[in-house]
């Protein structure tokens, strides 16, 4: 297949990094071209396009979009939706929040059952976009502070998050402040999910994630055999 990006996006869309080759605790390895996050792509004129940057091995275009947006699905097309399978799962101010727990199920299940590579994004590449991953990743037994780090480094677009934002068309509140995660960061979202007695597994079964769910979310992210 072609690969296709928009014009706006055919370098790269923010922040947009594989979130494979971490390690677990226990030494396994997180795939490559399987999860992706990025901030939101932008639309324009479809045009053929390599790999943005990715590195070897990741596919682009992604196969299946998680689009985190509070207002997923309402504003028309997604950029991406002629080439990829288009999930909105819109999240509000709280990730952990009342009702939250809905949106938590559906997204390890897509990516524990989609077709793959799996692109999870909101709209500037920081808050949802960053911690949904940072969930997914703990679950796995990801260590802590190497979640962390990767939530943390720099965008590759330096600019402010509302300026990107209102580079792609999105309407800055003109009196209150732009809705924040409930937990603020991951460190918190970890604290609130590792309070539970199995850890962030455990608090993932309260919200309504099956053990199966994660054993397919463990076979779809994992390699299946330690680094040598």
């Amino acid at each position: 297949m072609t690969a296709f990006l928009t014009r706006g996006a055919a370098g790269r869309p923010a922040d947009l990094r594989d979130l494979g080759g971490t390690r677990t605790d226990d030494g396994y390895r997180i795939r490559t071209g399987v999860l992706y996050r990025s901030g939101a792509p932008r639309p324009g004129v479809v045009r053929p396009a390599h790999r943005p940057g990715l590195p070897e091995g990741s596919a682009w275009p992604p196969a299946t979009v998680i689009d985190l947006r509070p207002d997923a699905g309402a504003a028309g097309d997604h950029p991406l939706a002629g080439v990829a399978d288009v999930r909105p799962v819109p999240l509000g101010a709280s990730l952990l929040g009342a009702g939250a727990g809905d949106e938590l199920v559906r997204i390890v299940r897509i990516v524990a059952d989609a077709p793959a590579p799996i692109l999870v994004h909101g709209g500037a590449g920081h808050d949802h976009t960053g911690l949904v991953p940072a969930v997914l990743l703990a679950a796995l037994g990801v260590p802590r502070a190497t979640i962390l780090e990767e939530y943390g480094r720099p965008a590759h677009d330096p600019a402010p998050p509302w300026i990107r934002l209102r580079r792609r068309g999105s309407q800055e509140p003109e009196h209150t402040p732009r809705p924040r995660v409930g937990t603020a960061t991951p460190a918190g979202v970890l604290d609130a999910l590792d309070a539970h007695d199995d850890g962030v597994p455990g608090g993932l079964r309260d919200a309504g994630v099956s053990d199966g769910d994660l054993r397919r979310l463990a076979e779809r992210l994992l390699e299946p055999d330690l680094p040598a």
